[in-house]
């Protein structure tokens, strides 16, 4: 008999995004489509190339990618990847076609709101410079 596995959906709204950063913590292979977190703000966090997610009003909004049905194997390597920083908690997410969807994403925690600058994450420069020095030197990939 198989054990029992829980699985949720996943909302990503920085480096997780991306394939070559999902693909190196996760064993999975997992749908996945874009969608809209409200009521947060993403922001830089100081002296890294990625974000954090905090609350805040109705007027903002985060899009990101909506992994569908992850495994909990694959939940605890987030989890580890993620570190002490951020809680996973649940919220909904609006999908592009309109579905609201429940999923968990990983909000900063308010005893680290400190590390988060007052400006928002960039996304393309991560894409376009970020990236690189982000798997080269994040220590989230040692703890999966």
């Amino acid at each position: 008999m198989l054990p029992f596995k829980i699985m949720a959906n996943i909302f990503t709204y920085g480096s997780l995004m991306f394939d070559r950063v999902w693909a190196r913590v996760v064993k999975g292979c997992y749908a996945s489509q874009s969608a809209t977190l409200h009521g947060h703000q993403r922001l830089a966090v100081r002296g890294e190339d990625y974000p954090a997610a905090i609350p805040a009003s109705q007027h903002f909004s985060i899009t990101g990618v909506l992994y569908l049905s992850v495994s909990s194997v694959d939940i605890k390597r987030l989890d580890d990847f993620e570190g002490e920083y951020y809680l996973r908690l649940p919220a909904p997410v609006t999908t592009a076609n309109g579905h609201t969807r429940l999923a968990e994403t990983y909000i900063l925690k308010p005893s680290y709101r400190h590390i988060a600058e007052p400006f928002a994450w960039d996304e393309e420069h991560f894409r376009t410079q970020g990236i690189e020095r982000f798997l080269t030197r994040y220590q989230g990939f040692h703890e999966v």
